[in-house]
This record gives structure tokens, sequence and C-alpha cells, in this order.
């Protein structure tokens, strides 16, 4: 046998890994988790595997997910990922030498059996709030007016200004409900602390928006949605002083990173 037929003997055992491009391996993890969401809302969804394609704040914006992966499994690098839909799934997680000839350590995640918590559903009540419904009220708050029809004839200013009050919160409240009516979205005890019910909303919505094609609609909520966790993650530190209470504060960042 030749060179040549001893090379193409061995490309065609290992034949090369096809190569895609970050944005496409995203937007296809990002329709399987809407999938197996819309499909089976309770269901724990776990993604692991040598993701070194994809950033970690990418994967989290479109999908959701919790990294709980903290060590290097390659060299000083994090290769290696396991993304959760619920961070209290795995109680501890370890990155250990492998048993088979290979340059990546192995991750391994121990589920928590010894106080096994199932996961529970509640209902939870929220406004809904989006640039149209903020258009649409300001176009009609130009007409408003909020002259009490019936004003008190008291000579007592507390029971007049009482009476100007409850007349302003009833048009206010009234205008809430109009443009901003209550809704209610199911949130499950495994969510973690940054999704609250109008992030759950903005995730269902995306989804609803990948499945029906429209792909540029999704990307731009998928990028509101990463700002909301953000923000949501760096109210949840404001509250604690790394100076004066260290160990509140480093509680709180497990918590959020799931360390």
């Amino acid at each position: 046998m030749r060179v040549g037929d001893r090379a193409f003997v061995a490309a065609l055992h290992n034949p090369p890994r096809p190569t895609y491009h970050p944005e496409v391996l995203l937007e296809y993890v990002e329709a399987c988790v809407a999938e197996i969401t819309h499909d089976y809302q309770l269901a724990d969804i776990v993604l692991a595997g040598d993701l070194n394609q994809l950033s970690d704040c990418d994967v989290v914006e479109r999908t959701g997910l919790t990294q709980i992966v903290r060590q290097p499994t390659r060299g000083a690098n994090i290769l290696d990922r396991v993304f959760v839909s619920s961070p209290d799934l795995h109680s501890a997680v370890r990155v250990v030498t492998s048993v088979v000839r290979s340059d990546h350590k192995a991750v391994v995640a121990f589920a928590d059996r010894s106080h096994p918590q199932p996961k529970a559903a509640v209902q939870r009540t929220y406004r809904r709030h989006t640039p149209a419904q903020h258009a649409q009220f300001l176009q009609h708050a130009v007409s408003i007016d909020f002259t009490n029809p019936r004003p008190s004839a008291s000579s007592d200013p507390a029971i007049n200004s009482q009476n100007e009050f409850d007349h302003f919160y009833s048009v206010a409240l009234n205008l809430m409900d109009q443009f901003y009516p209550e809704q209610t979205i199911t949130l499950t005890s495994r969510d973690p602390s940054y999704v609250t019910p109008a992030t759950k909303s903005m995730l269902r919505r995306k989804n609803k928006l990948m499945r029906a094609g429209r792909v540029e609609e999704a990307g731009a909520l998928s990028a509101r949605i990463g700002q909301v966790i953000q923000r949501r993650c760096r109210t949840q530190l404001s509250r604690y002083d790394g100076k004066t209470d260290a160990g509140s504060m480093w509680a709180a960042v497990r918590r959020l990173t799931g360390r």
C-alpha cells in the first residue's frame, strides 16, 4: 500500500469533525431548549459537553440555563461545561482526571439525593411592560383629565385631600389595568433566583418567536433578557457590603453562581 493510500484509509476511519458557526450552534441549542420547555414544562434540562465555541453569557441569554462547572477542564480553561435548568439539581460538581486517554478532565456532577425536593409549581401575577404598551399609554395620557367630578365640600383640608387622592388613585389604577393588565405565569421551585415572572414571560415569548421563524425578533428579545438578568443579579449583590458583611455577600454569590 502506498503512502497516499494509507492516508486515504486513515481519513476514512477518522473523518474530520464538521465545524459550525457559533451562531448556528446557538440557534440550534436555543430551538431544542425551547421545544423541550414547551412540551415538558416541569422537565429538568441538562446541556453538557465540550462547548468551547460558545460563551457562557450567550448560552445563558438564549436558553436561561445556568453553568455549574467552575474548575478548569483542559489546561487553565473551562472547555467542558454543564448547563442546567435548575442550579439546585446537583449538590456538588467535581473536575477529576479522566479514566480514558485524553487531555480533557472529566466532570462529575452529583445529584442531591439526601434531601430530595420535588419540583413545585406556583402561579405568580405580574404586569407585562413592552415599548408598544408604553407608546399607547403615552398617546392616551395626553388627553386624561384628573379633575375630580365630585369634589368634597368639607371645610376640613384633610378630608378634601383624601377625597382628591382617592379619585387620582382610582383613575391611575384604571389606566394601569387598561394598558398594563395583570397576567399570571407559572414559576417552579427550581427556577434560578434571577428568573422573575416578567423574565419567564419573556423567555416563553422568545420561544414562541423562534418556533414561528421570527428569528430577528427573538434575537432582540434575547438581548433584553440578558440585560434584565444582569440587572437582577447586580441588584441582589448590591444589598450586601463586602467590607462589613463578607459572609452574606459570598453566600449571595454562591446562590447566583451555583458554587
